[in-house]
């Protein structure tokens, strides 16, 4: 009895750790997204229009890469820290949980690059016309290549 209390509080700790993992990036995530939302609001209120104060930086993908790596290593190291302690048939699946979190992550990153590849831009500057009846210049919205 106490050995599969064991290797279910190694369970449950395993998923609540990964949760609260993915719940605090999610809100860095946010907030980062909050901010440069403001700034743009702020530039906005002054007059200068510029959509690549929003855009951010251009993602390189590699995050679910990282992060599947974090977690295979993850699962790996509790795998052989239940070997050692003689529990792993009760607490197999605490080990298991990250470890296919993270085999899943690098699956998905995998596949997302060789189905998306990398992204292409138009080019084009986009150009904004006064209302119609309207009055004042145009605004030319331009990308960092077209400068």
């Amino acid at each position: 009895m106490h050995m599969f209390f064991f290797s279910f509080l190694t369970a449950l700790v395993s998923i609540a750790g990964g949760v609260l993992m993915i719940m605090l990036i999610m809100k860095g995530i946010n907030r980062s997204q909050e901010i440069r939302q403001q700034t743009y609001q702020k530039t906005l209120d002054k007059g200068i229009y510029d959509y690549r104060l929003i855009a951010g930086k251009k993602s390189s993908g590699t995050a679910t890469l990282g992060w599947g790596i974090f977690f295979t290593a993850i699962g790996i190291a509790l795998f052989i820290g239940f070997i050692a302690l003689g529990v792993l048939n009760d607490a197999l699946t605490g080990a298991l949980v990250p470890f296919f979190v993270g085999l899943g992550l690098i699956i998905y990153y995998a596949i997302r690059r060789k189905v998306v590849g990398d992204e292409k831009q138009n080019g084009e500057p986009v150009i904004f016309s006064p209302p119609t009846g309207g009055t004042g210049e145009s605004v030319r919205v331009v990308s960092g290549d077209d400068e």
